[in-house]
């Protein structure tokens, strides 16, 4: 793993934990785990050249759903050019979605008391607690818990020194652990031992996280991939040996969610990051033009250019699509009927791309899966702008 760590802490990690925990499902079947690079090979410019950050895999998750490694394949086999084609498995992906996103301040003992608890009981009594994403600079320097203290021997990171480009997965709390920061031979919680005149959690020598990572050596790396992180690590300013922030990040699953009206689109075009895909609605039968739009986060000037699928084989060049427009439903009155619309806009000034439109349909899942179908097929997209039908 190199640029994708943040899909691996938040969707192979964090969302399928979740996820799975929320629906009471094994995490251990391909059906139940969600890939990394269905979110990522949106945002990384097309081949995997740039890093992105979970705030969009987190919003690719919430509107639109996620597929699982069943119907995407696992992980990053199939390369960071990739997008997924056939309209079930973007429709069974719209199953899977968040809720919320929260973001939780550590960097005070308040803070990591909420924390705590949502790792114990996910902040509401239950059995089972949660898990937590955080960005930090690379683990690479590791140490080791001080022999004869509680869990010595094991792994930990008492800083994180450089830029916070790296992502990682929090999976448990110990308040036992202890490093010997000002290497007095004691260690406390209640001394300042950084001189800048207060006492807080940049003093602590006492407790600190678990975290595991994707980066180096999978099980092998640290303690059968797991490693300690002091509390500490939580108050200190990035790049000063603290974590981005000073937060960490965690998320709600929608636990029984099911889309009402999608739109099927099948589509070709060369140079796919000139391309914008959007769905629109008016009241009453017979608008020429949506009153209101949705867009998304994924098909949305990205992936570079090449071919929908991703590279330039022929095979590639079409796509067929799925987006959940149920929330156009609430623009319109449904005793006056509707007129929906596709919107394909192309920003292609240098004229590099062309494209059409092969055929697109409504599915309404609230009446027995029926299908409107477009009665307009392969038209052709207009050059740098807008096609509507």
């Amino acid at each position: 793993v190199a640029s994708e760590c943040g899909q691996y802490a938040s969707i192979a990690f964090n969302f399928t934990y979740e996820i799975n925990y929320t629906r009471n499902t094994p995490a251990n079947i391909a059906a139940n785990q969600y890939p990394t690079h269905y979110s990522y090979n949106f945002m990384n410019g097309g081949f995997g050249w740039h890093g992105v950050s979970y705030f969009h895999s987190f919003e690719i998750a919430r509107i639109n759903g996620h597929p699982s490694v069943e119907d995407f394949g696992y992980m990053n086999s199939c390369g960071p050019s990739y997008w997924m084609s056939g309209y079930p498995k973007y429709y069974q992906g719209m199953f899977n979605k968040i809720d919320e996103v929260y973001q939780i301040p550590v960097g005070t003992p308040e803070g990591l008391l909420i924390l705590k608890n949502w790792l114990h009981n996910h902040l509401t009594g239950d059995d089972v607690g949660g898990i937590a994403c955080f960005y930090s600079s690379t683990p690479w320097n590791l140490k080791l818990l001080p022999q004869g203290t509680p869990e010595g021997g094991k792994h930990v990171i008492s800083e994180f020194l450089s830029p916070a480009t790296h992502s990682s997965t929090i999976t448990g709390y110990n308040d036992s652990i202890r490093y010997d920061y000002n290497e007095d031979g004691q260690y406390t919680n209640h001394i300042d031992i950084n001189g800048d005149g207060l006492v807080d959690m940049k003093d602590w020598e006492i407790g600190g996280l678990l975290f595991t990572d994707s980066y180096i050596g999978g099980v092998n790396w640290a303690d059968s991939g797991f490693c300690y992180m002091m509390y500490k690590t939580l108050a200190e300013m990035t790049g000063q040996g603290g974590i981005w922030n000073n937060a960490v990040h965690v998320v709600r699953i929608k636990e029984d969610y099911s889309p009402l009206l999608t739109m099927k689109v099948n589509i070709e075009h060369n140079c796919r990051d000139r391309l914008k895909i959007m769905a629109g609605v008016s009241g009453g039968p017979g608008s020429s033009f949506p009153e209101q739009i949705m867009g998304f986060p994924i098909f949305d000037f990205q992936g570079g250019c090449q071919n929908m699928q991703g590279g330039w084989e022929p095979e590639a060049l079409a796509l067929e699509l799925g987006l959940d427009i149920t929330p156009l439903l609430g623009s319109i009155d449904p005793a006056e009927g509707a007129t929906f619309f596709l919107l394909d806009y192309e920003n292609d000034p240098n004229g590099w791309g062309n494209g059409k439109v092969i055929d697109y349909s409504l599915i309404d899942h609230m009446n027995n899966d029926q299908e409107y179908p477009c009665p307009e097929t392969n038209s052709p997209l207009v050059q740098n702008g807008l096609t509507l039908l």
